[in-house]
């Protein structure tokens, strides 16, 4: 370039005050480099981590008539509530606390968007992603599923958030008419509005396993009558005792609360991690990051429940918990043992290379043998635990089931965990693995064999007994309820021919799922190809080496 025309572009950048037209120079530093402050730093990661899906989702969700009809029809209530209210009260308005009753009415207003319209929005949300053809743009774009998932729950809190901001100044007056306390206020609201978010994570969770037109009818009917019963239940609680049951709070009310939050933070997180690996690529690795939430809500939930068990000296959170994480296993195990068991190449590249590693890491990835022999674990780890409990604090726990043991009880949960499991495991070995729906029929197939395994012994029962009342005995075993529940009650023989019949049939049933799932706990990771490396290293930010302070 000449010296002419830098000396024209000079002369065209100067203003008419002599100063140049140039950014100056602290300002494209601040434009270019890092940011000094904690908060710029903080907000240009928020900012950076705001996937385009949420100003999508909120964009649409705020223009939309759904919003507007409902939206408008909420602050009319609210208005209507009001004026009607306050007219029946006077003048006693004046002498008498006469805020329970507006509050009760508001959240009545309130519950209805929150509980019902948001919900029921995000699911059909998601679901017109299917409908519209649009899903798969989305899903072969830079965007994760996950991501995607996270988008849709922002954009509901989002709605959460405005409906608050509308009734805010009228829950503020209901404390401001006194007869109820802030407390009271802010514990019934928070609890409305984290029953909102978990219906909206469940709704999230059908509409994305719901992906052909007849599933989806059916689970928007599953999905409304499911909410309408929570609405239900939840307004009858809190117009009924709700709203004068906590008045003055005690510190265990607090510590209550804690454990309720976290545990329903780590199952939320579970939900939407589902939902995001149902509308995820097969190749993916999704069983990971799931098995592993499932092992932290149990953990969690456990810490809780012995922390009770301690504190109360009562062994009645035990026996639920028991119950609770049976039940959460057999649900999550009639689920897994449907996986089709085979590791994608994508998922060999993560495989753990140790010896200790493959030991202990090895069960949290794609296989239904991994799955099967985690689970199992998890109970017995659980089992073993109470039982290491219950010796430490003999003295002081109470039973107040009976002379029965509960240790008895949740070591014959754990063997009718791994017959159920793994009997249904070596079933679905049969299936062709290119079923389409292979995890509805492992769910299916489980529930009849939980039938079959209930009601026959019973008919044969009852036919040796001219079909009169009988006792519980041996051939009995394989019900889960009336031998969990003798094994509470009272320790007897019969008891004890169960616990040893359903001992042995869990140990073969459990050795031959072992020995199966030898070949996928034998494979070994996978050499990452060389173009993948390549362009790894091409997407991978740079790393900038800073300057030496004491270079010339």
């Amino acid at each position: 370039m000449s010296q002419a025309s830098l000396m024209g572009q000079n002369s065209m950048g100067k203003n008419t005050d002599g100063n140049s037209g140039q950014v100056p120079p602290t300002l494209s530093h601040r434009i270019v480099q890092t940011p000094e402050k904690g908060w710029e730093r903080l907000w240009l990661w928020a900012s950076e981590r705001i996937n385009p899906i949420v100003v999508k989702e909120i964009r649409q969700s705020l223009k939309s008539k759904q919003f507007t009809i409902s939206f408008s029809l909420t602050l009319v209530a609210a208005v209507t509530w009001t004026l009607l209210a306050i007219s029946m009260m006077v003048p006693r308005i004046f002498y008498v606390p006469a805020g329970l009753q507006l509050l009760s009415g508001y959240f009545c207003v309130l519950a209805i968007p929150l509980m019902v319209i948001i919900p029921f929005g995000a699911y059909l949300s998601l679901t017109a992603e299917t409908e519209d053809s649009t899903f798969e743009l989305l899903s072969i774009s830079a965007l994760t599923s996950l991501q995607i998932v996270h988008g849709k729950m922002a954009s509901a809190c989002v709605q959460i958030l405005l409906y608050l901001s509308a009734l805010a100044p009228c829950i503020v007056l209901t404390y401001l008419l006194r007869g109820v306390e802030l407390f009271t206020i802010l514990f019934f609201l928070g609890w409305t509005v984290v029953l909102s978010v978990c219906e909206t994570a469940i709704a999230l969770l059908l509409g994305s396993v719901a992906r052909t037109r007849m599933l989806q009818v059916g689970a928007a009917v599953f999905v409304l009558a499911g909410l309408f019963f929570a609405l239900v239940t939840w307004l009858s609680f809190l117009t009924q005792s709700g709203l004068t049951s906590v008045t003055n709070p005690e510190g265990v009310v607090y510590l209550v609360m804690l454990g309720f939050g976290t545990v329903i933070a780590v199952a939320l997180s579970l939900v939407l991690r589902a939902a995001a690996a149902a509308i995820d690529f097969p190749s993916e690795n999704n069983s990971t990051p799931l098995r592993r939430r499932i092992v932290l809500l149990v953990s969690i939930t456990f810490f809780w429940v012995l922390f009770g068990t301690v504190a109360s000296q009562q062994e009645e959170f035990s026996v639920v918990f028991l119950w609770a994480a049976f039940i959460l296993c057999l649900i999550v195990g009639a689920l897994v043992t449907g996986e089709r068991g085979v590791i994608s190449p994508r998922a060999q590249r993560s495989l753990p290379q140790t010896f200790v590693g493959r030991m202990f890491l090895t069960w949290y990835y794609p296989g239904a043998g991994q799955g099967y022999i985690l689970l199992i674990c998890l109970y017995a780890a659980i089992v073993g635990t109470l039982l290491g409990v219950d010796v430490a604090y003999a003295s002081t726990l109470k039973n107040n089931f009976g002379q029965g043991s509960v240790i008895a009880a949740g070591f014959m949960l754990l063997c009718y965990l791994t017959i159920y499991l793994g009997f249904n495991r070596l079933i679905m070995l049969l299936v062709p693995r290119h079923v389409p729906a292979r995890m509805i029929v492992s769910v299916a197939l489980l529930a009849v064999i939980l039938v079959l395994a209930h009601i026959l012994p019973l008919f044969f029962a009852f036919y040796m007994n001219d079909y009169r009342e009988f006792d519980y005995a041996w051939h009995q075993s394989f019900n889960i309820i009336w031998s969990t529940t003798e094994a509470i009650e009272s320790v007897s023989l019969d008891i004890g021919a169960s616990i040893v019949i359903v001992t042995l049939c869990a140990l073969g049933i459990f050795g031959l799922n072992l020995g199966l799932c030898t070949r996928d706990v034998m494979l070994v990771r996978v050499v990452l190809p060389p173009r993948v490396r390549s362009d790894d290293d091409l997407l991978a930010p740079q790393k900038t080496v800073p300057a030496d302070p004491f270079a010339d």
